[in-house]
């Protein structure tokens, strides 16, 4: 463990050595500092600007996390609607005076509407009934109106 500790510093001081000697042999003016105040300095820059690339990067999938878990909720949002949905057609499609009808089922995180038409006002009270009883569901809009 010890061992790779020190591999990870080497790799870390190699890059501040090459520019500090590359600085050197460029013959750039002497600014009173020693070789290894420069070297420290050097070190020091590219710590901090490691430290800043991984806030960044730490940023970064934060906020990919939180646009994945969005898109999660909306796509279990949507799934439950088609569920909530499917589920009322069924129990329509059950009933002998309203599995004949065309009745628009529709359903928006769990708020369900009824649009359609009715032969009297029992049947339309139970297509209001069947959906409410649906799991999932929060509401229900029953806007079937009753032929006749």
């Amino acid at each position: 463990m010890k061992h790779a500790s020190r591999t990870s510093q080497l790799a870390l001081l190699l890059p501040a050595v090459v520019a500090a000697v590359a600085l050197t042999a460029c013959g750039r003016e002497d600014d009173g500092r020693t070789a290894g105040q420069r070297l420290d300095d050097g070190i020091s820059k590219m710590e901090q600007k490691s430290e800043a690339a991984k806030q960044d990067t730490r940023q970064a999938m934060d906020n990919m996390g939180q646009k994945m878990e969005r898109s999660a909720d909306k796509a279990g949002a949507a799934i439950d609607d088609a569920q909530i949905t499917t589920s009322i057609k069924t129990a329509l499609a059950g009933d002998p005076k309203l599995s004949a009808l065309d009745v628009k089922v529709d359903t928006d995180h769990g708020h369900v509407t009824l649009d359609g038409t009715a032969p009297d006002l029992a049947a339309r009270d139970r297509a209001g009934s069947m959906a409410l009883a649906a799991k999932g569901v929060q509401s229900v809009n029953n806007r079937i109106k009753v032929n006749g």
